[in-house]
C-alpha cells in the first residue's frame, strides 16, 4: 500500500481534536503517517496528541511557536514522506473510507492528477449534519478556470495531493496571514495545482466540515478578501486565462455581501459589494441574480436539494446519498464557455517558489526518524 501522510494542523483544538484523530485513526487505508501540529495551543491539545502518540505509532506530534494555518500544514508537508499528503483541520471528521477512495481515483486515472477532492457535509458542534449554503459540484478535469469561477471546493479537509507537486508550491502560502486575510490558502494551492494537471473527484461526502462560533469561514469580510487576494495572486502568475474568468471569480465573492447583512453588517456589506460592482458590474448583479433565483427556488420548491441525512450524526450517514447539484451561480452559457476556456489552455505551469524553510518545533515521537 502506498503511504500516505496526513497532517493535521491543531490550535486550541482540545475541544474537537480527539474527534478529528478517531476519524484519522480509523481509516481503511492504514499505511500513514499522521503528523500533529500544535500550533502553540495554549489549552490541553499537546495533552491530547500526546495520548495518540503514545498509543499508536503512526501518530507523531510537532510543537511550534503560532505562526497561523498555513505554517502549520507546511510543517507537516516538510516532514513527509509519504508519496501523497492529505491535510484535515482539527475540527473537521473523515468518513473511514475518505483515503481509499481518493488513492483509487489516483490510481485509475489515465491522465497524472494533481489532486483529488472528495464532497463535503457541514457538521455542528456535536457532529450532527447542518443544512449547506452551497451546493456540490463535479469539476474533475482540467478546471483552473471553473474554480476560479466557482470555488467550489475550498475546504482543505477534502484534498490529496501527490506530495512533490504540493512541494513545489511551498504548501499553503502563509503570506495571506502576513497581510491580514487568513483563510483561502487552500483555494490557492488547489488553483496553483490546477495549473498543472487535471484534478480527479469522489462523489461521496466523506468530509464533515465543522461550523462553529470559532470557524475561520464564519469571518465573512476577511474570507471575502482573502478569496480576492488568492485570485490576484493567480492572475499574476499565469498569462493564459483569460481575464474575463477572474472578473467572474471576482463577482462571485458578492455571495459574502448577502452573508454580512445577515451577520447585521450592513455597512461592509455595502462597501463590499460597491468595490465588486466598480470593477465589474455585470457579472456582480449575474451573481447576485442568481442567487436570489436559487434560494427563491428553495423557498417554493420545498426540499429542493435537501440532504437525506440532515440531523444525522457524520458517522452513521451514507456519504453517497449527498446530493450533487453542480454549479448554483453560474449559466448554462457560462458553463459552457468556462469548459471551452479550461479545453483551450495550454499546460505551463507557473513559477515555483524557492523551497520552504526548515520546520520550526521539536518532534515529540520515540520513533521520528534521523534527518
Amino acid at each position: 500500500m502506498a503511504l500516505i501522510t496526513v497532517a493535521v494542523p491543531a490550535y486550541n483544538a482540545s475541544v474537537t481534536l480527539e474527534r478529528t484523530l478517531r476519524s484519522v485513526q480509523a481509516q481503511t487505508h492504514s499505511d500513514i503517517e499522521v503528523f500533529i501540529v500544535d500550533d502553540g495551543s495554549a489549552d490541553a491539545t499537546f495533552e491530547l496528541a500526546k495520548i495518540f502518540a503514545a498509543q499508536d505509532r503512526r501518530f507523531q506530534i510537532v510543537r511550534q511557536e503560532n505562526s497561523g494555518v498555513a505554517a502549520a500544514r507546511n510543517v507537516g508537508l516538510r516532514h513527509a514522506s509519504g508519496k501523497y499528503i492529505t491535510w484535515i483541520d482539527a475540527d473537521d471528521l473523515w468518513h473511514p473510507t475518505k483515503i481509499e477512495k481518493q488513492l483509487q481515483v489516483f490510481q485509475r486515472a489515465k491522465t497524472p492528477l494533481s489532486f483529488v477532492y472528495t464532497g463535503y457535509r457541514l457538521v455542528d458542534e456535536n457532529d450532527r449534519i447542518i443544512p449547506n449554503f452551497r451546493t456540490l459540484a463535479d469539476i474533475s478535469g482540467h478546471m483552473i478556470c471553473r474554480q476560479i469561477a466557482t470555488n467550489f471546493f475550498s475546504n482543505v479537509s477534502s484534498i490529496m495531493v501527490p506530495t512533490g507537486l504540493a512541494r513545489r508550491f511551498g504548501g499553503h502560502d502563509p503570506r495571506l496571514r502576513d497581510w491580514g486575510v487568513q483563510g483561502s490558502e487552500d483555494l490557492l494551492l488547489q488553483l496553483q495545482l490546477s495549473t498543472l494537471g487535471p484534478a480527479g473527484c469522489v462523489q461521496e461526502a466523506l468530509v464533515g466540515y465543522r461550523m462553529h462560533q470559532d470557524n475561520m469561514s464564519l469571518d465573512h469580510l476577511r474570507s471575502a478578501k482573502s478569496n480576492l487576494k488568492a485570485l490576484e495572486l493567480i492572475e499574476h502568475s499565469t498569462a493564459d486565462i483569460p481575464a474575463w474568468v477572474f472578473r467572474l471569480g471576482r463577482a462571485r465573492t458578492a455571495g459574502y455581501c448577502l452573508h454580512l447583512l445577515r451577520d447585521g453588517r450592513p455597512a461592509e456589506s455595502l462597501k463590499t459589494f460597491i468595490s465588486l460592482f466598480r470593477r465589474q458590474p455585470g457579472y456582480t448583479l449575474l451573481v447576485l441574480a442568481l442567487i436570489a433565483g436559487w434560494e427563491t427556488r428553495k423557498a417554493v420548491f420545498s426540499g429542493l436539494g435537501a440532504d437525506p441525512a440532515l440531523g444525522t450524526p457524520f458517522s452513521e450517514a451514507d456519504p453517497a446519498s449527498v446530493p450533487w447539484l453542480g454549479h448554483m451561480v453560474l449559466t448554462s452559457w457560462h458553463r459552457k464557455l468556462l469548459d471551452e476556456a479550461d479545453a483551450r489552455r495550454i499546460q505551463p505551469g507557473i513559477a515555483v517558489p524557492p523551497s520552504l524553510p526548515e520546520p520550526g518545533g521539536t518532534v515529540h515521537s520515540a520513533t521520528w526518524p534521523a534527518e
